[in-house]
């Protein structure tokens, strides 16, 4: 029988032994503070270190939290799509492992749900006196040009589709992630399109931010890829159809990963 949880807070980790405890262990001390129930689900995308064993540690501390272990590396977006298929919240977030943003503003921006909202999207060019960014200059100068062409090509809406905090609400997941190919960085971008082909309504809001070292993000590497990927959705996406949203299953996903509790 399936436990009702108020949110479920899913964490995409690949060799994240180091800088995963400090923030699982903050992840763990909110959900047993929070005064509605919590599930926390850490996605083990193929990890070749202790990955998995710090989670089953962790696992003595918050009995609501599960390791979702791929047998391996199939990239961010495909992680988060199995946490999110396996995920029981009525409200579905997500946050980097390395806890650049921390997870208190789960609780700092749940409210916008209250106002009609179907997804929050963290920001980190957005700015109010109460959210703080620290990025390096070069990180930022990289960001600045990826979101001119996404603005460009895209949309032109959304100042920052990268941040690594993303909130939904239940119901608009299933048909959302079924639109979604792209299983890597690309992702979050894909999403927020599909998103507001659905006509969904999406808060971007500014949020704490701070960067962490040993970031699995290669400047070079994954900048052309991600560059790349807004010409893909732009070509799989712009003629299809903007059907109303419906409940479906997301398939094909449960049976690639071993579930610890």
């Amino acid at each position: 029988m399936n436990t009702h949880f108020d949110i479920t807070i899913l964490i995409p980790a690949k060799d994240e032994a180091l800088r995963l405890p400090p923030f699982l262990n903050s992840v763990l001390t909110f959900a047993k503070n929070y005064p509605g129930k919590i599930e926390v689900i850490v996605i083990d995308d193929g990890s070749r270190d202790d990955t998995g064993g710090v989670v089953i540690k962790a696992q003595q501390m918050y009995p609501g939290l599960k390791l979702l272990r791929l047998p391996t590396n199939k990239g961010k977006g495909y992680a988060l799509k199995c946490g999110m298929s396996s995920s029981q919240g009525t409200i579905i977030a997500f946050l980097d492992a390395d806890g650049s943003t921390p997870v208190e503003e789960v609780s700092r921006q749940i409210k916008w749900f209250d106002e009609g909202f179907d997804i929050v999207a963290g920001s980190r060019v957005l700015r109010d006196p109460s959210s703080q960014v620290q990025a390096l200059a070069y990180r930022r100068w990289a960001g600045a040009l990826f979101n001119s062409l996404v603005h460009i090509f895209l949309m032109n809406d959304i100042k920052d589709t990268q941040c690594g905090f993303k909130m939904f609400r239940r119901g608009v997941v299933a048909e959302l992630v079924s639109r979604v190919r792209l299983n890597g960085y690309g992702f979050d971008l894909e999403l927020l399109y599909a998103a507001k082909q659905l006509g969904l309504r999406i808060k971007e809001t500014p949020v704490n931010w701070h960067h962490v070292d040993g970031s699995k993000v290669s400047l070079l590497k994954d900048s052309w890829r991600m560059m790349a990927n807004i010409f893909q959705i732009r070509s799989w996406h712009a003629s299809a159809p903007k059907q109303p949203l419906m409940r479906v299953r997301i398939e094909n996903l449960e049976n690639n990963y071993v579930e610890k509790n």
